[in-house]
């Protein structure tokens, strides 16, 4: 009876053993799945924050998870709110850098599209419906509410929503806020510069029959509307 008893008493240590064992394996994983998040979200949002964004490798980094279980979940989440944001970076510098945007005014432009500027004024309109669209998404995106849609129809409890929102939210609210706004603000400069685009190509438009391209510089007949096209060009100026 006695060995019996010594017997069970083994089993029971042996699994108690096995029990702590895989508890500390399960813990021991948790800390390098958590550390490995960690480590993958740091690295995307340098990237992030490094711009001109380098899109390969972001795009490299955003459609691959190094994660599993919830954290897999908190990653792809993460990723999927970061990847939106990039598409919104994408076509607003494929805006500013298209060539029309940025010649617009310039005197080969006027040469080649000038007096009635038809494919300028095309451009323009369209690069300004552009950027209201993107200058929409912006001024939703970088708030609580959308932050956490993200994650709006993923089973996570508590302690994963709660890592989410660290590293989607941050620690303070107002930084997001501040950095929403600051971007909403270059935003409509670059809004202000195109309708100043517009206003000198109207100028030249409503114009057409008082200025020639001469030397090329663009030269009109009469000083009071040169005048009032230099202080259109100033303001351009201003904002570049």
């Amino acid at each position: 009876m006695k060995r019996k008893t010594k017997i069970i008493l083994f089993i029971i240590a042996i699994l108690v053993i096995v029990c702590i064992a895989a508890i500390a394996f399960m813990v021991t994983s948790d800390l390098k799945q958590e550390e490995k998040l960690g480590k993958e979200i740091d690295s995307l949002y340098a990237l992030l924050n490094n711009y001109p964004l380098d899109y390969e490798s972001l795009d490299k980094q955003l459609s691959t998870t190094i994660t599993t279980d919830d954290y897999a979940k908190v990653e792809k989440a993460i990723k999927d709110y970061s990847g939106d944001f990039v598409k919104c970076m994408k076509q607003f510098d494929t805006l500013i850098n298209d060539d029309t945007l940025i010649n617009a005014v310039n005197v080969e432009n006027i040469k080649e599209d000038g007096p009635d500027f038809t494919n300028t004024k095309k451009k323009l309109s369209e690069a300004k419906t552009s950027l209201d669209t993107i200058l929409t998404n912006f001024s939703g995106y970088l708030t609580e509410e959308v932050a956490l849609s993200y994650i709006k129809d993923i089973k996570l409890d508590e302690y994963y929503t709660d890592l989410y929102k660290q590293y989607a939210l941050g620690d303070n609210l107002s930084e997001m806020e501040s950095a929403r706004d600051e971007i909403v603000k270059n935003l409509n400069d670059v809004k202000a510069l195109i309708e100043n685009e517009e206003e000198t190509v109207d100028f030249l438009v409503k114009n057409k029959g008082s200025w020639e391209i001469e030397n090329d510089q663009l030269a009109f007949y009469s000083e009071s509307l040169n005048d009032q096209y230099n202080d259109i060009i100033a303001k351009i100026k201003e904002m570049e």
